[in-house]
């Protein structure tokens, strides 16, 4: 019984491929270049839905596209405002920081074909500042 579960797994491990991971540093800063001490930073998967109402013969309604997405990571900022994180090269992640006493700030971070990390803010007016280095 055991033989056919591994396969399935060894299977749907080399048709989804293998997740490598990049450590990120990211700076938060306020508009005038002060670090930002404390802030929450997480990136999150982003998750691709079939967008219609048909059956396909692989997925159906609004099931998830990416059967294994990839993990996300978290941290706090330190004194000087940086973080590391751990970003998956294949994809890009929603990128979100919270502080006190700013709006969020909100964007997406992604690895380029180069190996560098590149992050843009999507929607939200905020006083903070996103920089990965």
């Amino acid at each position: 019984m055991r033989t056919p579960t591994c396969a399935f797994l060894i299977i749907c491990a080399l048709l989804s491929g293998c997740n490598s991971y990049s450590k990120v540093s990211l700076t938060v800063s306020e508009t005038y270049g002060e670090p930002v001490a404390g802030a929450s930073v997480q990136a999150a998967p982003m998750y691709f839905f079939n967008p219609s109402d048909k059956n396909y013969i692989i997925i159906g309604p609004y099931d998830i596209l990416e059967p294994f997405p990839a993990d996300g990571d978290n941290g706090t900022t330190d004194e000087n405002g940086v973080v590391e994180l751990k970003i998956v090269s294949k994809s890009p992640l929603r990128l979100t920081v919270f502080s006190n006493n700013f709006a969020p700030w909100k964007g997406e971070i992604s690895i380029t074909k180069h190996g560098v990390a590149e992050v843009k803010r999507t929607s939200g007016m905020t006083d903070l500042t996103v920089i990965a280095h």
